[in-house]
């Protein structure tokens, strides 16, 4: 007998056709996904173990994805250092071809110098004088006691018979051929002299008798092949310039985290506007790293007005109205942060006893010392101790550390810096008065700079800048980026230091280098009738030699293996940035080994056999369109259908 079904009853063949529908959404879920169940709650006990080895997967795929863009940070400046690599490698090779076969025929050719003494002109020298290798010797005829070149027994001889031959022994009485004046040649009547043995203008050259030297020309070859390697340099700095100013990923990879400005400055779009800009004789290119990389500027706040006095030629003094404008204080020493000082004469340097006492001081810094008992001067910094506890100076005329006794408490000295020596500051908004530009060639013990200038632009000896907020003093320093170093983390126990930048000591050196054989007058060309200095007749070669010697220790480092500063030379900035890549490549092996091992467990907690499920799809298909014929029948079944 047929029951009619009660309500109870049509309420469990409806649950259970949703669990047959249920069923068959899973097996069709798991037949088209190969996956177990669309929500971690359909994975039980598997889902806690499923969503940390995802989350570890994520993180390992995180670490790949930006890895890449490591890559090609690294990659790039990979490029920029093969670029740079050739360019200091051929300019170096150029400047060794130049310096074997041009340098020593650059050395100016002048007649020199020539007096003649006669017995007519035995009046003429009387008083005159004449400065041999910054020696002043005076023709008197009053025995002193300088370095006069006696003439008083020749003036006690009433005849004067033999002048000449007697003026000529008292000249040799003083100046001797054979010992530290070669070159000089005593010939009867006439002494003759190599040009560049006279320091500063001689009043002699105005006496009767003297001829001087003709100016050097070079000859056409030699032109051409000084005008060659100028470009060249000029080139090649244009060439390092550009392949340190490159971006990837929308920064200046060499920029030392500024990724919004290139990291090198330079203004010049020819070799004409770098030599104006450099003249090589009121304006040289630095030749040390500290000036080469100085930036500071200094404004009428700090200085109030300044004077510039002229020394001599194209030498001036500038001096701020207030005391120690040009100074920025670095140290002041006390107990704690120095310990005790101590100078040593004999070595040239300053010692302290606490660990780290100068670790903020750098090779090429000009530095002002005040409250000390005998050693209150300007000195300049040869090097820092690594630990921080000795700075030995460079050893200059009247810049040298004295003995002194130790300062046990030594609060009250004080350690200033100042612009280094060298350094090129523009003169900004001061007027048609004062040169654009001035290089600085000293620091004195007030703070006052010596510089050079173009003298043709200061109208009088003494010119007076009043304090204004319009003009301001900058340097020219070429490098404008930031100095911090980037730690890129690529993986969870591993990281990459970014610290490679365009200041770094290896690239500084052959810009440095460049720059000194760009610069103009590397060849002193000076009419030795016009000179009031001492012309250098080896000054080309001096440059040749500098250069070539900061590009052997650019590239390489061979010539300086001691403290040479961060990343000394692009070799080692080269290894550094493949000893990278290869950490780079072998961490990114390792995190794809752990990422494939990763989806391969979560595979296995997670997947299914697709063909498996697809069969008990289709049977869960069959269950689920019984289960609904069964509950059409059981839903359209009634009393009156019963009764019927």
């Amino acid at each position: 007998m047929t029951r009619v079904p009660t309500y109870s009853t049509n309420m469990r063949l409806l649950t259970q056709t949703l669990k047959n529908k249920q069923t068959f959404e899973l097996y069709n879920f798991q037949s088209v996904t190969g996956l177990k169940a669309p929500t971690y709650s359909g994975y039980g006990m598997s889902a806690y173990s499923i969503v940390n080895l995802e989350a570890s997967y994520n993180v390992t795929n995180n670490f790949l994805e930006n890895n890449k863009l490591l890559d090609i940070e690294i990659t790039t400046m990979s490029t920029a250092m093969d670029a740079i690599t050739d360019t200091a490698i051929d300019f170096q090779a150029m400047l060794n071809n130049f310096s074997g076969s041009d340098a020593k025929t650059l050395t100016p050719d002048y007649t020199g110098g020539e007096i003649t003494f006669t017995d007519n002109n035995e009046d003429t020298y009387v008083g005159k004088t004449i400065t041999i290798n910054g020696i002043k010797y005076t023709f008197s005829n009053v025995d002193g006691s300088g370095n006069n070149i006696d003439l008083s027994a020749i003036a006690a001889d009433s005849g004067n018979e033999g002048y000449a031959e007697k003026v000529m022994q008292a000249l040799k009485d003083k100046v001797d051929p054979t010992g530290d004046y070669p070159g000089f040649e005593f010939d009867g009547e006439t002494f003759k002299f190599p040009y560049y043995t006279i320091n500063g203008t001689s009043t002699i050259l105005s006496a009767n008798g003297v001829k001087t030297g003709e100016a050097y020309t070079m000859n056409q070859d030699q032109a051409h092949n000084l005008t060659e390697l100028q470009n060249y340099a000029f080139t090649s700095l244009q060439m390092m310039v550009d392949a340190l100013n490159v971006s990837a990923n929308g920064k200046y990879l060499f920029g030392g985290g500024d990724a919004t400005v290139s990291p090198i400055n330079f203004p010049f779009s020819n070799l004409a506007e770098f030599q104006e800009f450099y003249d090589g004789v009121n304006i040289k290119f630095p030749d040390n790293s500290a000036a080469n990389l100085c930036n500071k500027t200094t404004t009428a706040q700090q200085t109030g007005g300044i004077t510039f006095d002229k020394i001599s030629g194209n030498q001036f003094k500038i001096t701020p109205d207030v005391e120690g404008g040009f100074l920025e204080k670095s140290i002041s020493a006390t107990p704690a942060t120095t310990g005790k000082l101590t100078f040593d004469a004999d070595k040239n340097t300053l010692n302290a006893t606490e660990y780290g006492a100068f670790n903020t001081i750098q090779a090429g810094d000009t530095l002002i010392l005040s409250g000390t008992a005998n050693n209150n001067n300007s000195y300049v910094v040869k090097s820092v101790s690594a630990d921080g506890k000795t700075i030995t100076f460079e050893k200059t005329d009247g810049h040298n550390i004295v003995d002194e006794p130790a300062i046990d408490d030594p609060t009250g000295v004080t350690i200033s810096k100042s612009y280094p020596i060298g350094t090129v500051i523009e003169m900004n908004n001061m007027g048609s008065n004062v040169a654009p530009r001035v290089q600085v060639t000293g620091v004195n013990a007030d703070g006052s700079l010596n510089v050079t200038a173009d003298p043709g632009y200061f109208s009088a000896d003494s010119t007076y800048v009043a304090a204004s907020s319009s003009w301001s003093m900058s340097t020219m320093a070429y490098y404008t980026g930031g100095d911090l170093n980037l730690e890129r983390r690529i993986s969870e126990n591993q990281s990459i230091t970014l610290d490679i930048t365009a200041n770094d000591a290896g690239f500084e050196k052959i810009i440095r280098a460049m720059g000194l054989i760009a610069q103009g007058n590397v060849v002193d060309t000076t009419n030795p009738a016009n000179a009031e200095g001492l012309i250098d007749v080896n000054k080309a070669k001096n440059i040749v030699n500098t250069a070539m010697q900061l590009m052997q220790s650019g590239i390489d480092d061979s010539s300086e293996p001691a403290n040479s500063g961060t990343n000394s030379s692009i070799y080692a900035v080269t290894s550094k940035l493949s000893a990278n890549y290869v950490l780079l490549k072998s961490n990114d092996e390792n995190l794809t080994l752990v990422k494939n091992n990763l989806q391969t467990s979560i595979d296995s907690l997670k997947n299914v056999d697709q063909t498996e499920a697809a069969a008990k799809a289709i049977l869960a298909q069959y269950n689920l369109e019984a289960s609904y014929s069964v509950l059409q029948n059981a839903l359209n079944m009634s009393l009156l259908n019963y009764l019927d």
